[in-house]
């Protein structure tokens, strides 16, 4: 499986359908999408079913005891993932809870992040990337000032 790269944009229909970008798709190679509610922030994370249901995530047991913060992980990341597997047209529908939760309209931006997707809406993705630019343009300053005052 190769990795979700790029951005790309799609819309979101008033039964709560979208497409999902053919290359994301690609990546994908038929395998359902598992979406969930981002812990990071009011957008979506999709990842492929293979990711989620992998022999490498821990399973519990009848006699195991869960300490809180596996507990927390296992409400946030497992239980709130929806799967949907794209149409042949591409099309998913997104759960209303999952469009509310992340403030989608009609106009989505899917962004791939290597092992995994997110689905934003495009004034939210908008404002992030400018804050990604901004911030990694000051750690780029921050850098070469500090080659600078180093080879003095």
């Amino acid at each position: 499986m190769g990795d979700f790269v790029g951005t790309e944009t799609s819309t979101l229909d008033r039964k709560g359908r979208c497409i999902v970008p053919a290359g994301f798709r690609r990546v994908l190679q038929g395998e359902p999408l598992y979406l969930r509610p981002s812990v990071r922030g009011a957008f979506l994370e999709g990842w492929p079913a293979s990711a989620v249901t992998s022999d490498a995530a821990p399973r519990l047991g009848p006699t195991d005891v869960i300490a809180p913060e596996d507990d927390d992980q296992l409400y946030a990341l497992i239980a709130a993932a929806v799967p949907v597997t794209p149409d042949s047209d591409g099309r998913v529908i997104l759960p209303g809870e999952l469009i509310a939760y992340a403030g989608l309209e009609s106009e989505l931006v899917f962004v791939g992040r290597r092992s995994f997707l997110e689905i934003w809406s495009k004034p939210a993705f908008a404002e992030r990337m400018r804050q990604a630019m901004a911030a990694m343009a000051e750690r780029q300053r921050a850098a070469a000032a500090r080659a600078k005052g180093g080879a003095a």
